[in-house]
């Protein structure tokens, strides 16, 4: 470098190394000015990103709250709708009589098998405080104590539950499917009982519906089933209750069919139907069947009834026809002496009156008729079934004989 000065010439050397430190300072110098002014000139575009950033994920913690308490809200729901199916399973079990199915037997332990499916619901459902109270099925699916901590844990422990409520839905769908089928075969079983007789469980409900029983009370609707996970998943338990009425209606009518046995001893002397008359000599229809036996033998009500006839009735002779209501009635012809009057209320197996050979006989016997509906039926069927109604009524070691 050159330096003039008043004439004078100076020289200035600088070195390579001391160009190259001052050359990187400069670059530095620049460098660290861009960014600085770069970083200056976009502050206001970084702090408006960082802001929409943090809107956003304001907006999605909120919509995850929501969800959040949404789904709280619905697994409450859905398992208050399974505690109430679980009581009803459990009151329906109860309710079932002693020679139910081996499921019936043990109605809480089974009730809950086919509500949870796992001893966890077993242990823990014994173990509420009983202060509380207002332990939820929830809690008392998970234990009282660990329901907070199990529960309201997060959104993935909330979904385990919704799916295990899910499971026990499908459980307690299933155990009513198999209650409702159960109901339908013993329908079915009385149907085949029944058939001989040429009576079905229509004919018993029409007259059951006709038999005029006192009954009354305050109008209490009873609890309905809608759908937890599904609309149609409410609907085997409705077909359930109206199996479940309909098999107790028929056995209640059931309660009015003719089981007993009529006499003490005899034998069959002649059948219902078409025969030769034994007075006339031709042929004849004949409404009954003709019990043979020794004089003075016991007659008895083959079921619980109403006598309103008692005494002599023209053919019959010495007659009493009782009413058993629901349709049936019963009548005992040609008897030597009448042992019960008008309007007195019966039992099965009670005795009515003594063999004879009154009204229109050639010996001592029997005449025993059944009727149903205003008609007249065949016994022999009545008498055959008579040991499996008494099954189905749960009556069957009862003795029909009864002095």
């Amino acid at each position: 470098m050159f330096l003039r000065s008043e004439g004078r010439v100076r020289f200035l050397t600088i070195g390579s190394y001391t160009q190259m430190g001052m050359a990187s300072a400069l670059a530095i110098a620049a460098i660290w000015g861009a960014v600085t002014s770069y970083a200056y000139l976009t502050q206001d575009e970084t702090i408006a990103h960082k802001n929409r950033t943090i809107s956003t994920m304001s907006a999605q913690y909120q919509e995850l709250s929501k969800d959040f308490s949404a789904l709280e809200l619905e697994v409450e729901r859905r398992a208050q709708q399974l505690e109430m199916r679980q009581k009803f399973l459990e009151e329906f079990l109860n309710s079932e009589p002693a020679d139910a199915p081996d499921e019936a037997a043990q109605p809480v332990e089974a009730s809950e098998e086919a509500a949870a499916g796992s001893d966890s619901v077993k242990k823990t459902s014994h173990n509420i405080d009983p202060d509380a109270g207002k332990a939820t099925f929830v809690e008392r699916l998970f234990g009282a104590g660990e329901a907070q901590a199990a529960v309201h844990s997060n959104i993935d422990r909330r979904i385990s539950l919704l799916n295990r409520l899910q499971e026990m839905e499908r459980r307690q769908r299933e155990f009513a499917a198999k209650l409702k089928a159960e109901a339908e075969t013993k329908l079915a079983s009385i149907e085949t009982i029944l058939g001989p007789t040429k009576l079905g469980t229509e004919d018993l409900l029409a007259k059951l519906d006709e038999s005029g029983v006192a009954q009354g009370g305050p109008y209490v609707p009873d609890a309905t089933f809608e759908g937890v996970f599904a609309d149609e998943d409410g609907a085997v338990f409705g077909d359930l209750i109206s199996s479940h009425i309909r098999l107790e209606m028929v056995t209640n009518a059931l309660n009015s069919f003719p089981v007993g046995k009529p006499a003490e001893n005899y034998y069959l002397s002649s059948r219902f139907g078409r025969r030769v008359d034994p007075l006339k000599k031709t042929w004849a229809n004949h409404p009954g069947l003709d019990l043979a036996g020794w004089p003075g033998t016991a007659i008895y009500a083959t079921a619980p009834g109403k006598v309103v006839h008692a005494g002599w009735y023209g053919p019959y002779g010495n007659m009493v026809e009782i009413d058993h209501g629901n349709g049936f009635r019963t009548r005992y012809g040609h008897m030597r002496k009448v042992r019960v009057k008008k309007n007195d209320e019966v039992t099965l197996g009670q005795r009515v009156g003594d063999m004879g050979k009154t009204g229109r006989v050639t010996g001592t016997h029997l005449h025993y008729e059944v009727w149903f509906d205003g008609s007249v039926r065949d016994p022999m069927p009545y008498l055959k079934a008579a040991n499996d109604v008494l099954e189905i009524q749960g009556r069957h070691e009862e003795t029909s004989t009864h002095e």
